[in-house]
């Protein structure tokens, strides 16, 4: 009896560690980094490797991008809360509004802001702990 205590014992100790361990490798430590820029050299090789600097955003687009936004979150909580419409429907619905979102989006930045907007987003999320 005493044998199949210590073991379930040395079971349980060996799950919870090894839980935490798996939880510790989710959460990435975060670290005040400063990114550095490479150290390119003035020559016509060098030069056509750097990648454009994207456009910085104007305050004017940044009130686009807020009232397209709040149109697209207006026109889901409408659709959502239709009880007129399945699962199906609404999910069609939604992904059409997003779509009309993008459009829009697109209609008013450059490819290159587009980019940035989404790197910035990417680089939100994996600072709040991946999304979860």
């Amino acid at each position: 009896m005493k044998r199949i205590i210590v073991l379930s014992c040395l079971v349980l100790v060996g799950v919870s560690a090894n839980c935490q361990n798996k939880k510790s490798k989710k959460q990435a430590p975060k670290t005040d980094t400063v990114a550095v820029a490479p150290i390119v050299t003035e020559t016509p090789q060098a030069t056509a490797q750097v990648a454009p600097v994207a456009a910085p955003i104007t305050e004017a687009q940044k009130a686009k991008l807020k009232e397209i936004n709040k149109a697209f979150k207006a026109e889901k909580s409408r659709i959502e809360s239709d009880t007129t419409l399945n699962a199906d429907q609404k999910a069609a619905q939604i992904k059409m509004a997003s779509k009309e979102k993008s459009k829009k989006i697109k209609e008013n930045f450059t490819p290159e802001q587009i980019q940035a907007m989404k790197d910035a987003q990417k680089a939100k999320k994996e600072s709040n702990g991946g999304g979860e």
